[in-house]
């Protein structure tokens, strides 16, 4: 079964998308190649040897915090999904995918890096390199089977709303992390810049101190490190042997709570999603300017971006990271960035709300199907937006520059408004434009279910609300004359961003509900490449056509007036309900189920009433 298994992640590898997989091969086989050139700089006493244990050190965190970032992705290529109903003891066949996990391209980009250790070694003598060999290998291993066991335990936590909570917080971290860690060190090489001195601290790459070296190497991301360095210097055998076993016997036991923790989910049936919250009306949200209709869109998104798994965290993480952010600068002498993090967390919010169309699933078709629905959900939605994420960050903008004083607290208010503006206008544009189908609303009761990769769209946002946050600051001159310039760019940017993105669900709404049933992006494509009928506008369509709206209607009120005018039993609710048979679909999909079917044959003929206006 081993052998079956290999061969069929190898051919997965073979032929399955190459795009993602060829650029984390060639990133990380350059950086693996700076490390081993740093450890032949260290041979010829360039540089230190201890530079090579921070690296070692940071290269192994990555295993061990990088699932930690991406909780709500499964890194395995053969999903433990594909083997539940198969009929195979779950420990035989967790021990046999086990091993699978072994091939790919991050064990290959860490052997190549630890082959550093090699390097390290050779002025010791064959004795060493073997040994060098070794701890390389045996390193590889722990660093392996310790993230897939994070990433197990991560998954696991995701079912469970502690656990929502808690991949927030780490996601937080993570990107808090990467978009302002840079900042001490900036602080420490520019320490007056916010006073217009650009003077730059040289640094230099000398000796690290030997505890901190000592530290490292005492990690269990260091112990290969250490059994290397042990064998070139001539230590004992015990100082060898002994941080080899410790990693195998780590190793070993990491690798058998992952085969527990997927006999876990290989016992587990699929559970089904359950409402336990009552269907009870809502509390009416009252808001000025705006219709009861957007009213309603902008309830049901308040309630979903906390009830939903997905959403949930994406609602926390965006938050937590940029008050993260905020705490990093803060312990630093640049104080006077403090009032970016009010444009920094309207970007965050604009990148987490990219997917929100696909994350609703095939609910899709209710809006398609009403009159004038399109219109309110847009307008709704962009509301919603705006009061979880635009408002709250223009108000952590100018709180921050009220408490630092700060020269960029009016472009980081200008700044804050235009990148609210426009992740307002552009989160539900790109939703339509750009989707990443996943598991059905209807299906996904966790996070760490496949509710898509919105990677794309979220690139593609990143760059367009900051560059447009930064335009204030550059063309207002003055504060007044940023904030100025960031109310106008934002009046323009929302009054014409909602129309367009109508226009795109009228002619992409068809395509969209196909991608979502099927799963598959191509149908989208597809659909917004042809033209054809069904790029017409759908909600004109569905009325004018036979079995439409408008036939839905009448049949429904001659059947309330032959209710009222004579008491015998009804017709048939099938009768009622059931599409004309002299407009045959062309193919079935979501063009059907939307023209020819507006009722599901689920709903009861009350839901029905209820949807078509009767």
């Amino acid at each position: 079964m081993t052998r079956t298994l290999l061969a069929l992640k190898l051919r997965l590898l073979r032929n399955g998308p190459h795009n993602e997989r060829a650029f984390s091969l060639v990133t990380g086989l350059i950086l693996a190649a700076l490390v081993i050139a740093g450890a032949f700089l260290t041979t010829h006493g360039v540089i230190h040897e201890g530079w090579i244990a921070v690296a070692l050190t940071v290269w192994g965190g990555m295993w061990l915090f990088g699932p930690l970032a991406q909780p709500r992705h499964d890194p395995s290529v053969i999903s433990r999904e594909w083997w539940r109903g198969c009929p195979l003891r779950p420990w035989r066949l967790a021990r046999a995918l086990s091993w699978t996990e072994l091939l790919g391209i991050g064990p290959l980009i860490t052997l190549a890096c630890l082959s550093s250790l090699v390097m390290l070694a050779a002025p010791g003598g064959t004795a060493a390199v073997t040994a060098a060999i070794a701890a390389a290998l045996a390193q590889l291993y722990l660093l392996i089977w310790a993230g897939k066991t994070v990433a197990a335990l991560a998954g696991w936590l995701l079912q469970t709303r502690a656990g929502v909570t808690l991949a927030a917080v780490q996601t937080a971290i993570m990107l808090a992390l990467s978009f302002a860690g840079w900042v001490p060190v900036a602080a420490w090489l520019l320490p007056r810049l916010g006073e217009g001195d650009t003077a730059l601290v040289t640094p230099t790459a000398g000796r690290l101190p030997e505890p901190m070296i000592d530290v490292l190497a005492a990690l269990p991301t260091g112990w290969g490190y250490g059994a290397a360095i042990a064998a070139r210097d001539g230590g004992g055998a015990g100082s060898v042997l002994l941080p080899l076993a410790a990693l195998l016997a780590l190793g070993a036991l990491a690798q058998l709570c992952w085969i527990a923790l997927t006999v876990r989910a290989l016992r587990r049936p699929p559970r089904q999603a359950t409402w336990r919250r009552p269907a009870v009306p809502g509390r009416w949200l009252f808001l000025p300017f705006t219709t009861p209709q957007v009213a309603a869109v902008v309830s049901r998104e308040l309630a979903t971006w906390r009830r939903d798994p997905a959403r949930s965290v994406e609602l926390r993480s965006a938050w937590l990271t940029p008050l993260l952010m905020a705490l990093i600068i803060a312990s630093t002498d640049w104080s006077w960035a403090l009032p970016l993090a009010g444009p920094a967390a309207a970007l965050f919010g604009a990148m987490v709300a990219i997917n929100t169309y696909a994350l609703d699933g095939t609910a899709l078709w209710q809006l398609l199907t009403t009159p004038g629905a399109l219109k309110a959900d847009v307008r709704g939605r962009m509301v919603a937006w705006a009061l979880l994420f635009g408002l709250p960050s223009i108000a952590l903008a100018a709180v921050l520059w009220a408490v630092t004083g700060s020269w960029l607290g009016g472009a980081a208010v200008g700044g804050a408004i235009a990148a609210a503006a426009a992740g307002c206008a552009g989160a539900p544009l790109l939703a339509v434009v750009v989707p990443a189908v996943g598991t059905d609303a209807r299906d996904r009761i966790y996070p760490g279910q496949q509710a898509g990769d919105p990677t794309g769209g979220q690139m593609t946002i990143f760059p367009v609300v900051l560059l447009v946050a930064l335009l204030p600051g550059v063309f207002g001159g003055s504060w007044w004359g940023s904030v100025l310039a960031a109310v106008l760019l934002a009046a323009v940017v929302l009054g014409v961003s909602p129309a367009l993105t109508v226009r795109l669900l009228q002619q992409r709404g068809t395509g969209l509900l196909d991608a979502m049933i099927s799963r598959d992006t191509a149908a989208l494509r597809s659909a917004a490449g042809t033209r054809s009928p069904l790029t017409r506008p759908l909600e004109t369509r569905s009325h004018n056509r036979p079995g439409g709206l408008h036939e839905l209607r009448r049949r429904a009120a001659s059947h309330r007036e032959h209710s009222w005018a004579n008491p015998s039993p009804p017709p048939a609710i099938a009768d009622v309900i059931r599409p004309t048979t002299d407009c045959a679909p062309p193919r079935p999909g979501a063009a059907q189920r939307v023209g020819e079917d507006p009722v599901p044959p689920h709903v009861h003929l009350v839901d029905a009433e209820v949807d078509v206006g009767v």
